[in-house]
């Protein structure tokens, strides 16, 4: 499956909609800001245009006789101190507006960022389960900075040129009507042409973006399982793949920067040809003295400000494209399917139905089934069983029988496709999933630590733990005396993933990190396999023994963690067939 195949089968809108509703979103709130950078931008527009208009007749004065010395210099220093006025201000206008443009995009960029990023908190296990985090990243990052290139310059370019190429049109109208028709001709043309590449240029951006999201994805992927690629000697593959990629990326992009500049070069065409138009007619103009030869070097002047706007409209058409395509990208994070958000997401109290706090921690599954697709096989096939409060109980079969999926249910890491899970007689979906998640921790095989020290680690889920609570559950999981032998203590590092550690240290500093939460149902999913035996029928026996009325499901295929269980329940193909006694 493409790193971008998940993404593209939700339903795209149309990218002017997106552009227009993320700016009407994330703009709005800057529009005294934005307001005073469009007249900075409306100014250092407009204030091109006075420059020919002072030049052209102050040439025609100086051409036309015999004048005093004193007369010519005050005349040239007149058109010389206003063209210097003009593009002295037009400095400092510019300066202005784009500082103000400059801190508006980082303010817009950084309320989009963090609204993608509490979106994607929001959803279910499963949505991750069918996107890979390089594409993800490469929408909080790339497409996040293609926006923010294009407010931070292109947006103070574009209307600046719009702008002039308007103000110039009018001053053209005025100056000499007829030579402003021969102008105009060819503005169709240049309409027609940035319509045939822009469509082209947005196809090549949807490619770019789609390469990029595929780059970000394999790097995200490879650098993470970087012991796995060097165990099997695969850096040469590796790096072969990763050159594919890479060259695949450089051609979309290479492709896309191609038709901008096909496109900026007809519109170069286009615009030389009106410009050789206007200077044939209009010589014909002056000959007929309908013009002068100032007013027409004033006229051919405003001109450049007529063409080279749209010139630069065409070069930029790349730019724009991956505006849009990145904007597109953008909102289809931002409209995910809030009915997922409203099953899954506790992060905002007004999402969830039931805030009373858990009198009993009962624990009841009627008739459960679940697939992780629609359309897939059943993983849980009508699961019926009932764990009283303080009761262990393990949980054993073949892999793939189910276990590790029962146990994410319990935590609504996923929704049950069909039947109900009480906890406390409540269905586990109408609990806020914060005030659930406190009361149920999760400890799952494969133990994820972040990178920081033992003490930010096991403070994680519990940042008011006390330092006795944390040495309770160090000693728990047998930790304790390699923590005080460590010349740091609790503020020893941690590495990324907690590398830094066994395999074995990794699992039971997890497994504490859950203990510090004091839940009231503590669900071990194989999360001692990397102990010997006699480590971790000691971890189970300590982790029984400093709660005993906490209630417990484990999963594992070891004998000494399901010592200690009230009962066994035995899962095949997703159904419970057998209820066994304890292991001796």
């Amino acid at each position: 499956m493409s790193p971008t195949a998940g993404m593209n089968s939700l339903p795209i809108p149309s990218s002017g909609r997106q552009v227009r509703r993320l700016a009407a979103t994330y703009l709005r709130p800057h529009a005294g800001p934005l307001t005073l950078a469009f007249f900075g931008i409306l100014s250092q527009a407009l204030l091109l245009l006075p420059v020919p208009l002072v030049q052209g007749p102050a040439l025609d004065y100086l051409v036309a006789g015999e004048h005093r010395e004193g007369e010519i210099v005050l005349v040239v220093m007149a058109a010389f101190g206003i063209s210097v006025g003009c593009h002295l201000v037009r400095g400092l206008v510019g300066w202005a507006a784009a500082a103000m443009m400059h801190r508006v995009s980082l303010e817009v960029v950084r309320d989009l960022t963090d609204a993608m990023h509490r979106k994607l908190q929001g959803q279910p296990l499963a949505y991750f389960d069918r996107h890979p985090t390089g594409d993800l990243l490469a929408r909080l990052t790339a497409d996040v900075g293609s926006l923010l290139l294009f407010l931070n310059g292109g947006a103070l370019q574009l209307v600046c040129d719009f702008v002039l190429a308007l103000g110039a049109a009018v001053v053209l109208a005025c100056i000499e009507w007829r030579l402003a028709l021969v102008a105009a001709v060819v503005v169709p043309l240049a309409a027609v042409s940035h319509g045939h590449f822009a469509a082209i240029a947005r196809r090549l951006a949807r490619a770019a973006a789609d390469h990029t999201a595929a780059l970000y994805a394999q790097l995200s992927e490879r650098l993470s399982a970087l012991r796995v690629v060097r165990a099997f000697a695969r850096e040469p593959a590796d790096l072969a793949e990763l050159d594919r990629r890479l060259d695949a990326h450089r051609a979309a992009n290479l492709a896309l920067a191609q038709t901008g500049g096909w496109q900026a070069a007809g519109a170069a065409l286009i615009g030389g040809i009106g410009s050789v138009s206007v200077v044939a007619y209009g010589v014909v103009l002056v000959r007929a003295g309908s013009i002068t030869v100032g007013g027409l070097l004033a006229f051919i002047a405003l001109l450049t400000h007529l063409y080279q706007p749209i010139v630069r409209l065409a070069g930029a058409g790349g730019l724009l494209a991956g505006t849009r395509v990145a904007a597109e990208r953008i909102a289809e994070v931002l409209d995910l399917v809030s009915g997922e958000q409203l099953a899954m997401s506790g992060l905002n109290a007004s999402l969830t139905t039931h805030h009373s706090p858990l009198t009993t921690t009962r624990l009841e599954f009627r008739d459960v089934t679940f697939s992780y697709h629609p359309d897939g096989p059943r993983v849980l096939d009508g699961v019926d069983f009932a764990v009283e409060p303080g009761e262990s109980v393990g949980f054993v079969g073949a892999s793939g029988a189910g276990k590790s999926t029962l146990l994410a249910l319990i935590g609504r890491f996923y929704s049950p496709t069909a039947g109900t899970i009480l906890l406390g007689g409540t269905d586990v979906q109408s609990l806020g999933v914060a005030g659930l998640r406190r009361a149920v921790a999760l400890v799952p095989q494969q133990a994820v630590l972040f990178q920081g020290t033992i003490r930010s680690n096991l403070t994680y889920a519990a940042p008011g733990a006390t330092e006795s609570d944390l040495w309770r559950a160090l000693e728990a999981t047998g930790l304790a005396h390699l923590v005080r032998g460590l010349p740091e203590g609790l503020d020893a590092p941690v590495g990324e993933r907690g590398v830094t550690l066994s395999g074995g240290q990794r699992q039971r500093l997890a497994l504490a990190r859950a203990l510090v939460t004091n839940p009231a149902v503590l669900l071990l999913d194989d999360c001692t396999s990397a102990l010997d035996a006699a480590t971790e029928l000691r971890v189970h026996a300590a982790v029984a023994a400093i709660s005993p009325g906490r209630t417990r499901l484990i999963v594992s295929h070891n004998k000494a963690a399901l010592a200690s269980c009230d009962r066994l329940l035995v899962l095949d193909a997703g159904r419970i067939v057998e209820q066994a006694a304890p292991l001796g």
